[in-house]
């Protein structure tokens, strides 16, 4: 004879607690029948302080970002060239300050710094840098040609005294009729800007000569020379017709001379007095 069991109950223990079911014999929670409860949407969120701050980060850090091919390796004056001079200390830190214009889609001509070293017995050394066949690895061979392509630049943006010089006395110039016609105002803007420019030329030339001086000095050492003359040149690249009729990269007919090729004449002299000199200088603050 089949048992009869008591109707099913249902027990609730609250508005949001578990549905328990009954048959008499048993209890368990449906739970096909249990409540939906939703979540609000601010539960275990960061809140709308949160997510300003959040905003403000990401967006600081975006900018911080962009600073770097913005001001490297041309910044504009009033813009990029603050900010960059700014946060150049987190650029450091987080090594964000790369030059990635320099690696553009149509990079330009490159450039050579060529030697010439005479030593004792009169031989005569020449040599190129950056020069792929006697530098390696692939690493020492971009330090040499980054450092041909900052000789480059600096030396060929930079104008020699004489030119300087001429540029000068007609700003000196512009600042008295300015002064005379009453424009003093105008006049001392550009008096001002007349200094700042001479100063930055003054520590133009300084960093030029102390690094060709350095790299003369380098290659006196390595080869054992007493005279060296340095200079610049510009390897063009060659157009595609040209690539098709069989031109190489490194032929000799697309290298191109500067007006003033030579940037530098030193001999081992003015590095021995120059070691003499740093020697006492020690010297002197030890005692």
């Amino acid at each position: 004879m089949k048992r009869k069991y008591p109707p099913r109950k249902e027990k609730r223990l609250g508005s949001d607690s578990p549905i328990r079911v009954s048959d008499g014999r048993r209890d368990w929670i449906d739970d096909a029948r249990q409540p939906h409860v939703v979540a609000s949407a601010s539960s275990g969120g960061l809140g709308f302080w949160g997510r300003l701050m959040a905003s403000v980060l990401i967006a600081g850090y975006l900018g911080l970002l962009l600073i770097g091919p913005l001001s490297n390796p041309v910044a504009s004056e009033h813009l990029t060239a603050p900010a960059a001079r700014w946060v150049a200390p987190l650029h450091r830190a987080l090594f964000m300050g790369h030059g990635y214009r320099f690696f553009a889609p149509n990079p330009g001509d490159s450039h050579l710094v060529q030697y010439k070293i005479t030593k004792v017995n009169g031989t005569l050394v020449e040599g190129v840098f950056p020069d792929r066949d006697s530098m390696f690895p692939r690493l020492l061979y971009h330090r040499w040609f980054m450092l041909s392509e900052t000789i480059f630049s600096e030396h060929a943006q930079t104008p020699t005294a004489a030119e300087f010089e001429k540029l000068d006395e007609e700003k000196k110039r512009s600042v008295k009729q300015l002064a005379i016609s009453g424009k003093l105002k105008q006049s001392n803007r550009l008096e001002s800007r007349r200094l700042y420019e001479a100063d930055i030329y003054a520590k133009t030339i300084k960093r030029i000569d102390a690094l060709v001086k350095s790299i003369a000095g380098y290659l006196l050492e390595k080869h054992g020379g007493q005279q060296i003359e340095l200079s610049v040149a510009t390897r063009a690249i060659p157009f595609p017709a040209e690539v098709r009729r069989g031109a190489k990269l490194d032929d000799p007919q697309f290298l191109r001379l500067p007006d003033s090729p030579v940037i530098g004449r030193f001999s081992a002299a003015d590095f021995s007095s120059q070691r003499a000199a740093d020697f006492s200088s020690q010297q002197g603050q030890a005692q």
